[in-house]
């Protein structure tokens, strides 16, 4: 195997079957992947249910412990990240130091939690428009319809490059930390006493369902270390994708925790009101403290963050089809770039055709989207991406010991790599045995969709016997 570090000159030149080098920068990398956490949504959801049905109040300190637990995965990863560069960021890392077969088929989990991602995220991109449309101005169209002008926006993204696609990301980020930021400052001046430090103390944040709490608060930072698959897309990716994997997760920290206390702080109980109707938590938030007004607002900026997080994961999934199809575990026409763009195109391409095949079924069903998709899809993904971070955490550990890593002492690239992946192996058991609670519904089907996590496992693993073993520096 060939290898370079991630700062190496040599991977800076524009080589055939490469995306183009310089075509994103940090703060693009940063709200790629805020979009990808849609910081709006989280809080009309995971972390809603968490007031609700987990530790009320004390999901504030569960915050801080992610944080923290995230800080310590961090480590290893970016040790990873400064030794190795593809845009199948997992795929790379994994097998850096557990060896070809394990990365394939942690390469293939990712493949499919991503592509997953992307189809329910374009159709509760199209959901929301339809209710912010129907509710606000008299316009009721089938959802189908918004999700198919989304569909063509993510292809469009997908084909001019991930710096059109990160300006996009960008404005519907900032207009979902505006809002949040507003509503905080209103909270704070009609009443500042609802600001209690109660929720950071050990007996809250351990109190009640805390369990649950753990899960959807970890799951609300889902896809924060994504940065790591556009290393091929900026000038020295080792040192930009550290900077850009800790500023994404500094923020999201920062956001969550203002914004979550603040939505504390608007209800006299707020477990109680959650806990009747978590959906409406952050909306009567904002028309108790804002005005009626700003209904339509938050239906459409949330209409526009699913979107948003429609591109990011549109994103991911080319670029990991792409490094598999450049690496011969998928079919070679998917490594192929564009003459003039070199972007991923034909794996662009492939990833509409799965959006299609998922998302056409539900809407010629006249099925509900997010009773019968969202809680297939939010499953899958919460699964495959602790587990792909946890054994992440696992191939840093090994390959410290092996002395095949680029920097960082003992403590950063074995201990806290090793206290990581307990973590997060704890927090995978925690959504295992809590599945229906996490994904909303006790259908057999639902919780037999893991399986194809299994599936895509075994045969990444099996397809790495036939595929490329050169998978750093591609």
């Amino acid at each position: 195997m060939s290898e370079l570090t991630s700062d190496d000159p040599a991977i800076t030149e524009e080589k055939p079957g490469r995306l183009r080098r310089g075509s994103i920068g940090v703060a693009g990398m940063v709200f790629m992947v805020v979009a990808a956490t849609a910081p709006l949504t989280a809080m009309a959801s995971n972390l809603s249910l968490s007031l609700g049905f987990g530790a009320g109040e004390g999901t504030l300190g569960w915050i801080v412990l992610s944080g923290l637990l995230l800080v310590v995965f961090t480590s290893g990863y970016v040790a990873l990240a400064r030794t190795v560069v593809s845009a199948g960021a997992y795929h790379a890392y994994i097998s850096h130091g557990l060896g070809p077969a394990t990365g394939s088929a942690a390469a293939f989990v990712a493949a499919i939690a991503y592509n997953l991602a992307t189809a329910g995220m374009i159709v509760a991109a199209g959901f929301f428009t339809d209710l912010t449309l129907a509710t606000y101005a008299g316009i009721d169209l089938h959802w189908s319809l918004y999700s198919a002008v989304v569909l063509v926006l993510v292809g469009l993204s997908g084909h001019f490059g991930v710096g059109v696609a990160s300006r996009l990301t960008t404005v519907v980020s900032l207009a979902q930390f505006v809002l949040l930021a507003v509503l905080a400052v209103a909270v704070l001046v009609q009443r500042p006493e609802g600001f209690s430090p109660e929720g950071f103390t050990p007996t809250a944040t351990f109190s009640g369902g805390f369990a649950l709490t753990a899960v959807f608060v970890l799951l609300s930072f889902a896809g924060y270390e994504a940065a790591a698959v556009y290393g091929e897309e900026c000038n020295a990716p080792g040192r930009k994708i550290t900077q850009a994997t800790y500023l994404a997760l500094g923020l999201l920290v920062l956001v969550f925790l203002i914004s979550t206390w603040t939505i504390i702080a608007s209800y006299a109980d707020v477990a109680a009101t959650a806990g009747a109707d978590p959906g409406s938590v952050l909306g009567g938030a904002a028309d108790r403290y804002l005005g009626s007004f700003t209904g339509a607002v938050i239906s459409g900026i949330v209409a526009f963050s699913f979107a948003a997080a429609a591109v990011a994961f549109h994103s991911l999934s080319t670029r990991y089809a792409f490094a598999l199809g450049r690496a011969g575990l998928l079919p070679a026409a998917l490594g192929r770039t564009h003459p003039v763009r070199s972007t991923p195109y034909v794996a662009v391409i492939g990833q509409i055709v799965v959006d299609l095949a998922i998302i056409v079924p539900f809407a010629i069903g006249g099925a509900d989207p997010l009773s019968a998709l969202f809680p297939a899809v939010s499953g899958v993904t919460s699964l495959a991406l602790i587990a792909l971070m946890a054994t992440c955490s696992v191939s840093a550990v090994v390959a410290s010991v092996r002395g095949t890593l680029n920097g960082g002492g003992t403590f950063a690239t074995r201990v806290c790599p090793t206290v990581a992946a307990l973590g997060l192996v704890t927090v995978g058991a925690l959504i295992v045995a809590n599945y229906p609670q996490v994904t909303g519904s006790d259908s057999p089907a639902v919780i037999a969709m893991p399986g194809v996590l299994v599936v895509g496992a075994l045969a990444g693993a099996w397809a790495a016997r036939r595929g490329s073993a050169d998978l750093s520096t591609v």
